[in-house]
């Protein structure tokens, strides 16, 4: 890609969701259809993928990476795709931050770990330590999903 869309943290950015096969593998037609299909929107200053609302929680590391550089080939000249950051640890999360800006990602929603449901918020430098390590580990602007 030549020159990345600019990422603007304002106006409206939709959460794609995947589609599954029967085999629980996703369906790679089908979720790039409507990719597709919320990109031609007018007026998004961006798209989500890999988010909560596409079950993120449950994709292995290869299909984020998978599900990144579909979005990315499809419409990553004509949008900025913010990538979903979903790991149970901050370890993990760092991996999959790095490889969203490896492949061209050009901001991240960073989701707490499920730590910070089980008493974790009595804990502030649990999340503080965790964020911090993404935002050490890459140049990409972070939302935060609260």
């Amino acid at each position: 890609m030549a020159t990345e869309p600019k990422f603007v943290a304002k106006g409206v950015i939709p959460a794609t969701l995947i589609a599954v096969d029967q085999d629980d593998a996703i369906d790679q037609k089908t979720s790039i259809k409507h990719l597709r299909d919320v990109a031609a929107t007018d007026r998004l200053s961006a798209i989500t993928v890999n988010g909560h609302a596409s079950e993120i929680h449950a994709c292995s590391f290869a299909e984020q990476q998978e599900l990144l550089a579909l979005s990315l080939a499809e419409v990553g000249d004509r949008l900025p795709l913010v990538n979903g950051v979903y790991a149970d640890g901050s370890h993990a999360a760092v991996d999959v931050a790095r490889m969203a800006a490896t492949e061209g990602a050009s901001a991240l929603l960073v989701f707490p770990p499920n730590s910070m449901s089980m008493g974790g918020q009595l804990r502030p430098d649990m999340a503080l330590r965790h964020f911090a390590m993404i935002a050490e580990a890459t140049d990409l602007p972070l939302i935060l999903f609260q």
